[in-house]
């Protein structure tokens, strides 16, 4: 039982200097070490500036350092926003009067570019583009270029415990500063920042090996791995936390992990302490129940209910839409209190439980002028009856591309088992407005790429198939 929690969940937050503008990470951020980069990526080449129109580069690959790349050239993007400044500079920069630096050779960087397999092309990675981002200005004596070949030779063992056995190799040698031109002394900070950060590609042991040495925010971190990683084995780590008071900061992870491993047991033992957290503590546990908790969970789910505000409620009731309750039901008509537009977050999940006066007033509502309009589509689009349907088809039938646009849009996200037909209906229209077409096809994209079998179906007879 969670008996007292010392800490309240915050975002944590990161100053870059690239802009003005802070840059808020969500609760949990975890990022990859430069081995992680390194190991990840499936291309690392390394290319030379050659010109530069707006923020676009283009780059000749001198030297392909990992895996398989055969074009000569690459053109990839600068990027300058809260969170990411990357920059690629043609030439070395001057700081003497112009005559004079007119009289010195102009000298061309390379940099080290990670790139990523898309379908049919190859793009930037931005994120370790960005952290290795070093102008190369010499490649026989730069240290980042000389560790960077180092790393990639450990990396491509594809074992993990030989690749710590050999970071830890490669580590004693830098330090030992006997082969510089070799083992640049840079090793030991990349190696030292590897082996101690806590990412969830780590095993279970090294992890807790790193939990044991951390301080207060450096264990919260471990937790997040353990979390991200889907490491099972943590289950009785978990368990065991759960017999003390824990910080109220540790609800984040150990939820995460709950999703992650689809943990039953942990959900029951953490989710009952629902109705007594704040609200700032109880939402990621909340996201908990949502994904996780089944029809065997109903009474724990109706505690969490019963408790909740307007805006929980109206996530929760996302959980009573694939399992129906009438009770449950009865409590979000109340909070909606016939406020259908005021309150449309549960209005749709209202719509999703089969209330009837959800669909009457999106029958009218749908024919009003007004920005609000969409939230009428897809109070039909979420909801399972006979008369929302039978709206839906109507709309599918009529003239109002608009209108059509936006019940696709809560096909997207709708619980409905209706939709699939209705989608259909819409993919084998013959005449379709263009945003209606576009529309269609990146709903279809979306729910094809969360898993959907039925999607991908209609995705290929829209294509032709």
């Amino acid at each position: 039982m969670i008996s007292r929690f010392l800490v309240a969940i915050g975002f944590v937050v990161f100053a870059l200097h690239a802009t003005n503008l802070a840059c808020s990470y969500a609760d949990g951020a975890l990022f990859p070490t430069h081995y992680d980069h390194i190991k990840e990526a499936a291309v690392i080449v390394l290319a030379e500036p050659i010109g530069k129109i707006g923020y676009n580069v283009e780059f000749r690959i001198k030297e392909v350092m990992k895996g398989s790349f055969e074009d000569q050239e690459f053109t990839a993007s600068e990027v300058h926003t809260s969170c990411t400044d990357l920059t690629f500079v043609l030439q070395q920069e001057a700081t003497l009067p112009p005559f004079l630096a007119a009289k010195i050779p102009k000298r061309t960087p390379k940099y080290l570019l990670f790139l990523e397999r898309t379908t049919d092309s190859w793009k930037l990675s931005i994120q370790a583009t960005e952290a290795m981002n070093s102008p190369v200005w010499d490649e026989q004596s730069s240290e980042s270029l000389l560790a960077v070949r180092q790393l990639i030779r450990v990396s491509n063992r594809n074992d993990y415990e030989a690749e710590k056995r050999e970071l830890k190799e490669l580590r004693r040698i830098a330090k030992s500063g006997r082969q510089p031109r070799k083992y640049p002394k840079s090793l030991v900070k990349l190696i030292d920042d590897h082996l101690r950060s806590p990412t969830p590609k780590k095993t279970f042991q090294d992890l807790i090996e790193i939990y044991g040495q951390s301080e207060r925010d450096g264990k919260r971190d471990v937790l997040w791995a353990l979390a991200k990683g889907g490491h099972k084995e943590a289950t009785e780590f978990f368990t065991r936390m759960l017999d003390s008071p824990i910080p109220s900061n540790y609800v984040g992870p150990i939820s995460q992990f709950i999703i992650t491993t689809r943990n039953a047991a942990l959900l029951l033992r953490i989710g009952r302490n629902y109705p007594i957290l704040d609200k700032s503590t109880r939402w990621p546990l909340m996201w908990a129940l949502i994904k996780t908790a089944d029809g065997r969970h109903a009474d724990l789910m109706m505690a969490a209910l019963k408790s909740a505000d307007k805006e929980e409620a109206g996530r929760l009731a996302e959980w009573f839409v694939r399992y129906p309750n009438e009770e449950a039901t009865e409590i979000v008509n109340r909070l909606v209190a016939g406020a259908y537009q005021e309150n449309w977050e549960l209005t749709f999940g209202l719509a999703g439980m089969g209330d009837p006066g959800t669909v009457s007033w999106a029958k009218e509502f749908m024919n009003k002028d007004g920005k609000d309009r969409w939230m009428a589509f897809y109070t039909i689009a979420y909801s399972p009856l006979d008369e929302a349907d039978r709206l839906a088809r109507d709309i599918i039938e009529g003239t109002d591309s608009r209108g059509l646009t936006f019940l696709i849009q809560g096909y997207g996200d709708s619980h409905n088992p209706r939709k699939y037909k209705r989608l259909y209906d819409i993919v084998r229209l013959t005449k379709k407005d263009s945003e209606v077409e576009n529309w269609l096809r990146r709903t279809l994209d979306t729910m094809s790429e969360n898993g959907d079998p039925r999607a991908s179906e209609l995705k290929r007879l829209l294509s032709g198939g």
